[in-house]
């Protein structure tokens, strides 16, 4: 019963690589995902392309999630942007793993229920760009594959199950981030605005679009506030979310944000140790669960 509970929680928290991951790198984990107006890093591949044509050098990402501290649940990405062309290539990689045999103990840790993998260039590139304001326009083009594993059917040991499926899909997402004096940055992002989908008939199934505006105001260099509504389109509720991002000196800077609808808490930081490396963490509460998940990433810079 309680792994039955933890299935249907995290459905509804980490719902649509097919999956859409809203909390994805350490920054949107310490931040609570007020991220999509806040360019500066690879990390933008994830929620908001256009963020890409902000970045001074190639960068590539590294990260692995911990979902609620649930071994069978692991999420790893990827991510490496050229700087040249300001095109970044990611992998995504989402897996459930089964945890239990009868006597509902932790066995065959390498049976995977099902897997998900995406696979994205993304782009981002200036449409304006003077000493007060600058236009941007991002996109991403994403290839998803979903590998669902053979059902255990009436007799639990998958002789009389319904067998494996592997099917995929293809989605484009959309972003804009637009910026006056490098104080006030508006970023808008849509995900998935091509309304792919899996299946055929009566088991056509479209994947979530998803709608993020965001604000970030910088009142001095070491501060940025972030302020963002995320909504799923064909749906009246909203997300809303706020962000802090804090420089203490060269080698450290604070995060936190809060969401709202469902409510959720989030913290972090970033470890600069030299130029060309940051190691940065993310902690995010849950509405319901009493554990938190937890994100890890490395950003390696090249000249």
């Amino acid at each position: 019963m309680k792994k039955t509970l933890y299935f249907i929680l995290l459905s509804i928290a980490i719902n649509q690589v097919t999956t859409d991951i809203s909390f994805s790198t350490s920054k949107s984990f310490a931040m609570a995902g007020a991220v999509v107006s806040d360019p500066g890093s690879v990390g933008s591949a994830f929620y908001n392309p256009a963020g890409l044509s902000n970045l001074s050098q190639s960068e590539l990402i590294i990260g692995n999630s911990n979902f609620y501290q649930l071994d069978f649940l692991t999420f790893n990405y990827i991510s490496y942007i050229n700087h040249s062309n300001d095109m970044a290539f990611t992998l995504q990689s989402l897996g459930v793993r089964s945890t239990s045999d009868n006597n509902d103990n932790w066995s065959n840790p390498n049976s995977n229920l099902s897997s998900e993998v995406s696979i994205s260039v993304s782009q981002g590139f200036d449409l304006l760009n003077d000493k007060n304001s600058k236009l941007s326009l991002g996109y991403s083009l994403n290839y998803m594959m979903l590998d669902q594993g053979s059902s255990s059917g009436p007799s639990g040991d998958g002789s009389d199950g319904l067998e494996g499926s592997k099917i995929s899909t293809f989605g484009i997402d959309i972003g804009v981030l637009s910026s006056l004096r490098d104080k006030i940055i508006i970023g808008a992002f849509i995900k998935n605005i091509n309304s792919p989908s899996f299946g055929k008939g009566s088991s056509l199934q479209y994947l979530p679009r998803k709608l993020s505006i965001g604000v970030t105001y910088s009142p001095f260099e070491k501060l940025k506030t972030n302020f963002q509504i995320e909504k799923l389109l064909g749906r009246s509720d909203n997300q809303f979310r706020v962000g802090l991002e804090y420089t203490l000196n060269e080698l450290l800077i604070l995060r936190s944000g809060i969401q709202m609808e469902p409510n959720r808490f989030g913290v972090g930081f970033v470890y600069t140790p030299n130029k060309s490396i940051n190691i940065s963490f993310g902690l995010l509460t849950h509405p319901v669960l009493s554990t938190t998940s937890n994100n890890i990433d490395i950003i390696i810079k090249f000249k």
